[in-house]
């Protein structure tokens, strides 16, 4: 099974394996105002050459800030991650 560890720019790390999801938390623009919302879950899946980093970059082409498994107690921002790399 694929692993990827991100790495930020704090030191802190999580890792994460294949089919693990990735909830990007989006800017919504509306007519009354401008608020935050949950984009749809990206599964994560192994690439035959660059192991989950494409479809982790499929999540954080869409957020500046995102969730991990449906785990609502904690929000990542994507522009603080230093590097990924394959486990």
């Amino acid at each position: 099974m694929d692993k990827a560890i991100i790495h930020f720019s704090d030191k802190s790390t999580i890792e994460l394996k294949e089919g693990d999801f990735i909830i990007p938390i989006v800017r919504v623009d509306s007519d009354e105002k401008t608020f935050a919302s949950m984009d749809e879950s990206v599964e994560l899946w192994g690439h035959v050459h660059n192991g989950l980093i494409p479809s982790i970059m499929d999540a954080f082409l869409k957020c500046d800030f995102f969730y991990v498994n449906h785990d609502f107690d904690t929000a990542y921002n994507s522009k603080a991650i230093v590097k990924i790399t394959i486990a």
